[in-house]
């Protein structure tokens, strides 16, 4: 018989209820682009469409960008010691510059907005499957940068890390039987531990079949304040500038993080917005919630139509709950049922309107 796992469910009511976010992200069909491209006397390099998994594949993804730049500089020395610019202030653009700032270039951020980005609203699920159209190759892609990227959470959870001091931490995750997160290969590397199956149950009638794993948690808030303040202490300097063009910019060399920005400096036709909504909680026995959700779900639309939609839950501030993946839609108030439709959803798995 296997275990059975006692939660607690997070409180629903409406005066539970904090903030209903809206968040856009930058998805790219099939894998995110990283590559490098001489533009006229430029050197860009590219990093970005890992929307919807940015926290996920961030550290792997960064450090991918930066031996391509690396490998150009020995191909054409010409680009050594020039002072370099990077696009976006998203937590891409500020680990990029915090990178190659502690390796001892010069390097300034420049973007439009630096506050209320997709990075400070994630909800840190560590969720590095590969999509379903990827080809081989790029499915090999993504499980080296997400091991790249768990390995340095680990780094940062035992103290190791040279420059993040908080942010991630290790929790129970429960997993819908239906969901595969991907971690198989993390599995046999031996980052992350087999799971168990276990039942869990929220105090009341409401009882599921899970595989609980162990996994790395990513606090984004936290984790972007540690950032911000690597930045500080590094003095990197930072311009509030939307760019229309390479051109635009002085610096001949460039690293492209600009997420959904991106589609219109490169005219990439593979970046789809995708638009998620997430609610924040309050007022909740926190100390009690200290565990991942993820399961899928079957609803009834308005049309009485059935939507496979997904439960999350993780402890970010005093708890959220998420989430929707609407590919094509750019709009930042559009879909405002949604959020309707995630209370009732959340409230019936589990069970509880209080």
């Amino acid at each position: 018989m296997q275990r059975i796992v006692q939660l607690t469910p997070p409180a629903l009511s409406a005066e539970h209820i904090k903030e209903k976010i809206i968040c856009i992200r930058a998805h790219r069909e099939r894998i995110f682009q990283i590559d490098a491209q001489k533009l006229h006397d430029k050197l860009i390099i590219h990093n970005y469409g890992q929307g919807g998994a940015g926290w996920t594949f961030l550290f792997g993804c960064v450090q991918e960008a930066i031996r391509k730049f690396e490998h150009e500089v020995v191909q054409n020395s010409h680009y050594k010691n020039k002072p370099i610019a990077v696009i976006g202030a998203g937590c891409y653009g500020l680990l990029t510059a915090i990178m190659l700032a502690r390796k001892g270039h010069r390097v300034r951020i420049i973007a439009k907005e630096t506050e209320n980005l997709p990075s400070h609203k994630a909800a840190g699920l560590f969720f590095p499957r590969p999509r379903k159209c990827s080809t081989q190759e790029e499915i090999a892609q993504f499980y080296a940068r997400g091991m790249e990227s768990y390995s340095a959470y680990l780094q940062i959870i035992d103290g190791s890390h040279p420059f993040i001091n908080r942010g991630p931490q290790l929790l129970p995750a429960y997993f819908g039987r239906e969901i595969d997160p991907g971690f198989g290969p993390y599995i046999a590397a031996g980052l992350i531990k087999q799971p168990e199956a276990v039942t869990i149950n929220f105090g009341n009638s409401k009882n599921y079949d899970a595989l609980e794993h162990r996994i790395v948690y990513l606090n984004a808030t936290i984790l972007m304040q540690e950032l911000w303040r690597t930045i500080k202490e590094l003095g990197i300097s930072i311009i509030k500038q939307e760019i229309a063009n390479f051109a635009d910019i002085e610096e001949s060399i460039i690293f492209n993080c600009a997420g959904l920005g991106a589609k219109k400096l490169t005219g990439d036709a593979k970046i789809i917005p995708v638009q998620g909504h997430l609610i924040t909680l309050q007022q909740q026995p926190i100390e009690q919630l200290q565990y991942l959700i993820n399961f899928q779900v079957t609803m009834t639309d308005e049309r009485g139509g059935h939507r496979e939609e997904i439960i999350y839950f993780a402890p970010k501030g005093d708890g959220i709950v998420g989430t929707t993946f609407l590919r094509g839609t750019d709009s930042p108030t559009a879909n405002q049922h949604e959020f309707d439709r995630l209370i009732e959803r959340c409230r019936n798995f589990f069970g509880t309107n209080f």
